[in-house]
């Protein structure tokens, strides 16, 4: 009797199991409907901006679980887009981004956490052949239907980074002392990926 209640005990905990790795979902990203952007302090006193246009991810999370999100990111770094093509080209180039070298910029996370009722993600970027790990306050909504009955998950995230970090360096000064281009580099992340 012991042996066959042993047994069911077990079978139990197997279902359980399988059944809670089963509720892990994954996401694609939706890009028609996902802006990433960015800017960056020029002059002191106005900001160059822009956003990629070509970039892919995968998201995946265990049912409701937000602690268990994980995201990989990759944006074409040929996709750069700032309103402005010799801007563009210069961005792209050698001094900065040096797209002929390093044509992908990558985002892995590595964790998500609650703190204070804000949830953080961090993570490993990738930017000029550089890894930094990165910490960035993230909001997350859904899973939720959409008024076409799929199922979504909404990401959005504002954080900055060091540009001098990944080796971007130019360091170019004006009269008064200040760089001509800042060091600081906001990124502005909205998403919106569903469920495959």
């Amino acid at each position: 009797m012991k042996k066959y209640i042993t047994l069911l005990v077990l079978s139990f905990l197997w279902i359980a199991i399988t059944a809670f790795k089963s509720e892990r979902n994954t996401f694609i990203l939706d890009k028609g409907h996902t802006h990433i952007g960015f800017e960056v302090e020029r002059f002191l006193v106005g900001d160059v901006s822009g956003r990629f246009n070509d970039f892919d991810a995968t998201l995946s999370m265990d049912g409701n679980n937000y602690g268990s999100l994980q995201l990989e990111a990759v944006i074409q770094v040929g996709s750069l887009d700032s309103n402005n093509d010799i801007r563009d080209g210069h961005l792209k180039g050698e001094v900065w981004l040096d797209e002929a070298n390093h044509p992908e910029i990558k985002f892995t996370s590595t964790q998500v956490f609650e703190e204070e009722n804000q949830f953080f993600m961090k993570g490993k970027f990738t930017i000029k052949g550089t890894t930094q790990e990165v910490q960035f306050p993230v909001e997350i909504q859904g899973p939720f239907k959409d008024p076409t009955q799929q199922v979504a998950l909404g990401i959005k995230a504002d954080f900055s980074i060091n540009r001098f970090d990944y080796g971007i360096t130019f360091n170019k000064k004006m009269d008064n002392g200040h760089l001509f281009i800042g060091d600081q580099v906001h990124i502005k992340i909205r998403a919106l990926a569903y469920q495959k």
